[in-house]
């Protein structure tokens, strides 16, 4: 199967899905971050920020699969 061959919404929505799949799992690091045993052991990645991120960019993306689900034609 070639990635030319997908539809417009087909790619959306796989791309929409991915990001959604990154978004839970920052939500889940930045969840587990914040419950941490140890204080003193930081992380130097801002999981609550990369998750609002991918969060918003699946949104964007599944909206946009939505559209074309729902084009006429």
């Amino acid at each position: 199967m070639d990635f030319d061959d997908l539809s417009t919404f087909a790619r959306f929505l796989s791309a929409g899905s991915a990001v959604m799949v990154l978004a839970v799992a920052a939500a889940i690091a930045d969840r587990m971050q914040s419950r941490r045993r140890d204080l003193d052991r930081i992380s130097t990645v801002p999981w609550g920020f990369l998750s609002v991120i991918f969060s918003m960019m699946a949104v964007i993306l599944l909206s946009t699969a939505a559209k074309a689900w729902f084009r006429p034609g």
